[in-house]
């Protein structure tokens, strides 16, 4: 048989079912690719090298997901990727430009800690605001969800605004003393992020109105 003419796809599905020489087309065919994909991230020919041999070993051990795929080139090009990260993560090798990866890594993981405080809290808070008094939780609402004044406020609901500005700090006032006993650590936790300019991309005006309001 003559493997050089055979489709992409049958070439896959002879591979999946262990043969050997669909796959060494396979490896001939992308080989070129992946180890440009590879050394465009890498400092070290070698280490590109070493790389490119991993994947297609990865790619022959993993052979019986190759039956049926769909888009091989674009999975080849994400599964190079990623076989750099984890190198990097194993510290195996030097990324180009490593400096500037490790600042963007710490990035993502302080963004990345923000947000599901901000998520937890923001939960917490719903929890709370739906169980406070009809009239307490509309002028909160409306107060710090809507950003109406206390005068539209008292017009909309009939009530004076006085009540209106009452009933707001009672709002808050539960809120921190709810959010204090359930979720100290939180708080914590957001004091901290408060101080971190990042923080202020990610966590909703909500909380922070609730906390320094």
């Amino acid at each position: 048989m003559v493997y050089q003419n055979l489709s992409e796809q049958l070439l896959l599905k002879k591979c999946s079912n262990g043969d050997t020489n669909a796959f060494r087309e396979i490896y001939h065919r992308y080989k070129e690719f992946v180890y440009a994909v590879v050394a465009a991230r890498l400092d070290d020919g070698d280490d590109a090298k070493d790389i490119t041999q991993d994947i297609f070993i990865n790619l022959w051990t993993a052979r019986e997901q190759l039956s049926g795929m769909r888009d091989f080139k674009p999975y080849l090009y994400v599964l190079s990727r990623n076989q750099v990260v984890s190198a990097y993560r194993r510290q195996n090798v030097r990324i180009k430009g490593e400096q500037y990866l490790s600042e963007q890594l710490n990035a993502l993981q302080h963004s990345a800690e923000d947000h599901r405080v901000a998520q937890e809290l923001n939960s917490s808070i719903t929890k709370v605001v739906e169980q406070l008094p009809e009239t307490m939780r509309n002028c909160y609402n409306l107060s710090k969800n809507e950003g109406k004044k206390n005068g539209e406020i008292a017009g909309m609901l009939n009530i004076s605004e006085k009540t209106v500005r009452n009933n707001v700090s009672e709002a808050l006032k539960r809120l921190r003393l709810t959010l204090q006993s359930s979720h100290p650590e939180l708080l914590l936790l957001l004091l901290g992020c408060f101080l971190q300019s990042v923080f202020f991309c990610c966590l909703p005006v909500l909380l922070l109105k609730v906390m320094f309001s």
